[in-house]
């Protein structure tokens, strides 16, 4: 048997009957057991003490049978880690009280030093690995420069993201130089994660539906290429997901990522199409099915998701369009899970 986990030799081409599955945010509030940790600690708290993020990590293991696990953690953690007084705040998300305004306020990424400032995730992920089967994935990943800048300069989550839109009008050459040095910590992070044994990285651009096509293919797409370049030669599975950014797709193909993990607003087959068959794809059930349909109607869609994934031109991995919603019933991942494991190639 190979020692590579069933998820990555799935996506090297070496079909073994069925789809790998896991859950973005699988580690989270929907779990009775994630709740009853949470009640003990501050989220930053779980995040930055290995032990409870291992441990939280590990916690869909105990009752779904996931092909990976995903580390306990924030795209946020890489700011947080470097002394950016980020705050969780229940019900409004994170909050940083002085923004980023200018290039100059973007140098403190040039200190970022993984090591340094996030020893925690390369022991969480260390735990992790020693607690975990071979056949099981461990998914290392981390905030897109756009996604995590927005917050960064907008302060706190909001519709219009008038402070990084404003700036991008204004100079999108000075933005981009200021993103620059965030996505060279973001590399810096994410290298820390594979040293301390991920199979593949994650990287989440969950804002990127802000962006105007322009600006992306100008500015931003040879940013996440020199990324996903320098992650290559570290000999890991690149995984991008940007949720909806349907007008971005036919511009994606030059991407240079392994997998493209798609929201649920655009079905597997017109991506593929769009994308001209470039990618692994990852997704895509809509998490709310998750959280108000019945058992039965998940195995169902769960069903024609695989019909989907299995003409698909590469292989696929089952996922959700995002991260699974904090009252979901567990009966339901259950049922997505099981299906989609149960289910042929």
């Amino acid at each position: 048997m190979s020692s590579k986990p069933f998820l990555i030799r799935h996506l090297e081409g070496k079909s073994e009957g069925r789809f790998p599955v896991w859950m973005m945010r699988q580690a989270g509030r929907y779990l009775e057991s994630y709740r009853a940790i949470r009640k003990n600690h501050s989220f930053w708290e779980m995040a930055t003490q290995p032990e409870v993020a291992a441990e939280v990590s590990l916690l869909p293991l105990d009752v779904l049978p996931v092909d990976a696990v995903i580390f306990f953690s924030d795209i946020l953690t890489l700011p947080f880690g470097l002394g950016l007084p980020i705050e969780m705040r229940e019900s409004i998300g994170p909050v940083l009280e002085k923004p980023l305004l200018t290039r100059q306020q973007f140098d403190v990424f040039e200190s970022f030093e993984a090591k340094k400032h996030t020893p925690y995730v390369g022991e969480a992920l260390r735990l992790i690995k020693e607690k975990i089967s071979p056949e099981t994935a461990l998914l290392g990943f981390a905030g897109a420069p756009w996604t995590v800048a927005s917050y960064l300069i907008e302060g706190k989550s909001n519709r219009h993201f008038s402070q990084i839109k404003g700036w991008l009008y204004r100079d999108p050459k000075e933005l981009f130089a200021s993103l620059n040095v965030l996505a060279e910590a973001t590399l810096k992070y994410l290298k820390l994660q594979i040293e301390s044994g991920v199979d593949a990285v994650q990287l989440f651009d969950t804002w990127l539906c802000e962006m105007p096509r322009n600006i992306f293919n100008e500015f931003y797409l040879p940013m996440l290429n020199q990324l996903f370049r320098e992650l290559k030669n570290e000999r890991v599975k690149t995984i991008f997901f940007a949720k909806g950014s349907a007008h971005l797709l036919s511009d994606f193909n030059r991407l240079e990522c392994d997998v493209l993990s798609i929201d649920n607003l655009t079905d597997l087959k017109t991506v593929e199409k769009l994308t001209e068959g470039k990618f692994s794809l990852q997704g895509n059930l809509d998490p709310v099915l998750l959280l108000k349909g019945e058992p039965g109607v998940v195995r169902r869609e769960t069903r024609l998701l695989v019909q989907q994934a299995r003409e698909l031109a590469r292989p696929a991995i089952l996922n959700l369009g995002h991260g699974i919603l904090p009252n979901t019933p567990l009966e339901n991942a259950k049922a997505f899970v099981e299906e989609a494991r149960s289910l042929w190639l």
